[in-house]
C-alpha cells in the first residue's frame, strides 16, 4: 500500500510541475527597427525607408544590383516575407 501511495504522490507532484514549466517559457520578442535595419544591411541591402505596421516591418530597399523593392518583414524573426520590385 505504501508503494501505491508514494507513486500517486510522485505523479501528483510531477503533474504540478509541468504547467509551471510551460508558464516560464519566454514569449516571443519582437525585433526593434534598429535590429531589422542592421540585418537588412548585413544582407547587402541599402535601406531608403523603414517603418513598423501591424506587427511587421515595411521597408523600401535597394539590392546590390541597384534594384529598388518594397519588403514586408516579419516583426519577430526578421525574415523577409514578401519582396516586390518597384517599377
Amino acid at each position: 500500500m505504501r508503494l501505491i501511495t508514494t507513486g500517486l504522490l510522485a505523479a501528483g507532484l510531477l503533474a504540478l510541475t509541468v504547467p509551471a514549466l510551460a508558464e516560464t517559457a519566454a514569449a516571443p520578442v519582437r525585433k526593434t527597427l534598429e535590429q531589422v535595419a542592421t540585418e537588412l544591411s548585413a544582407k547587402g541591402y541599402v535601406i531608403r525607408e523603414i517603418e513598423m505596421d501591424d506587427g511587421h516591418f515595411e521597408a523600401k530597399i535597394v539590392d546590390t544590383k541597384n534594384v529598388v523593392s518594397e519588403a514586408k518583414i516579419d516583426g519577430y524573426t526578421g525574415e523577409i516575407l514578401r519582396l516586390e520590385r518597384e517599377d
